[in-house]
C-alpha cells in the first residue's frame, strides 16, 4: 500500500517448499525504498515481521527495482488507487478507497467465476460480486462494523 509516491507499507510473503503454505519474509510501515536502512533484526522481529530486514533481498526475490515501485505507484494512482496484493496463484486484490477504518477493494480473478463462486463472494457483509472475474470487498479494519451496508443485495 502507498502512503506517498516514495513510501510503503510493504509485506512479502514466499512459498514454504513442498507445501501449499507461505511465510513472512518481509513486513515493513511507512518505508521510504529510495532512503531504506536496513538494521538488525532481534528474535523477536524475526519471528513476527518477517524472515529479513533487508530490502535489497526483497527486491532481488520479486525482481523488482527501485523503478518497479515508482512504476506501479504510478499506475495506481492513474487509476485512483492506493495498494495491490496478490494473495495467491488466482486473484489480485487492488485497495480504492477507505470508508472510516475499513478499506474498499476490488478482488480481480485470472479466470471468470462459475455460478457456486459467485454466491460465496456475495456474503452481504464483506463481498459483492460484480460480473464476469471482478468481486468488491470491503475490510473492516481495526474497530467498528465487520460489514457494510452497501453489499447488502436486494431479494
Amino acid at each position: 500500500r502507498y502512503d506517498s509516491s516514495d513510501e510503503i507499507d510493504l509485506f512479502v510473503y514466499e512459498p514454504v517448499s513442498n507445501s501449499n503454505k507461505h511465510e513472512l519474509l518481509f513486513q515493513k510501515w511507512n518505508i521510504n525504498f529510495n532512503d531504506y536502512k536496513e538494521v538488525p533484526q532481534t528474535d523477536y522481529e524475526k519471528k513476527y515481521y518477517g524472515k529479513t530486514n533487508s530490502l535489497e533481498k526483497v527486491k532481488e526475490k520479486l525482481n523488482w527495482t527501485n523503478n518497479t515501485f515508482n512504476v506501479l505507484y504510478k499506475k495506481l494512482e492513474d487509476v485512483n488507487c492506493m495498494g495491490i496484493t496478490r494473495y495467491n496463484s488466482e486473484s489480485t486484490e487492488i485497495e480504492f478507497g477507505y470508508i472510516g477504518m475499513g478499506a474498499f477493494s476490488y478482488l480481480i480473478f485470472d479466470k471468470n467465476i462459475d455460478n457456486m463462486q459467485q454466491e460465496e463472494y456475495s456474503n452481504d457483509c464483506t463481498l459483492l460480486f460484480y460480473k464476469d472475474n471482478i468481486v468488491f470487498k470491503y475490510g473492516s479494519g481495526a474497530i467498528g462494523s465487520l460489514c457494510t451496508p452497501e453489499f447488502k443485495r436486494k431479494k
